[in-house]
């Protein structure tokens, strides 16, 4: 049951991604996504292997979603708040991206530690918080920079 309410969770991400009415270039999106499943991928290997902060379920169903999770909700998520944040003017739309994408996130860790994917050892729900504040500034850091560097790169 948790592998079917994790892909309910990958789809909901891409349906929100999909039905955005203003992207960012492909090009943009696609390094941003590319970088972000790299920084998602490592974080989850150096935290759970490295030190030993949480584990991930042996299980089948729940050692695949965790990897749904790594590799699609976390990263189309916060590549859907990238071309949110970057490409509005609206304070409002910016914090309601940003709250959304805080608490979407939030919930789907929660769902996948409650259900016994992830077990934590070291880690909390504030470590947790830490993170994916963290990567949301972190993607917002590198979504201008890609930007800029597109804009550089027409100007040549």
């Amino acid at each position: 049951m948790i592998l079917v309410i994790c892909l309910l969770f990958v789809w909901f991400s891409i349906l929100i991604f999909a039905v955005l009415p203003n992207k960012l270039s492909v090009i943009t999106n696609v390094l941003l996504y590319m970088l972000l499943a790299i920084v998602d991928i490592n974080k989850l290997t150096i935290l759970s292997d490295t030190l030993g902060l949480f584990q991930l379920s042996k299980k089948v169903p729940e050692f695949l979603s965790v990897i749904l999770h790594r590799d699609f909700t976390f990263s189309i998520t916060l590549l859907t708040f990238a071309n949110v944040y970057l490409t509005t003017l609206k304070r409002s739309i910016k914090i309601g991206i940003s709250l959304y994408t805080f608490t979407f996130l939030l919930c789907t860790g929660q769902f996948l530690s409650l259900n016994g994917a992830i077990t934590y050892v070291k880690w909390n729900i504030f470590y947790e918080c830490l993170l994916i504040v963290s990567l949301m500034i972190f993607t917002y850091w590198a979504g201008r920079l890609f930007i800029h560097l597109k804009q550089k790169e027409r100007s040549l």
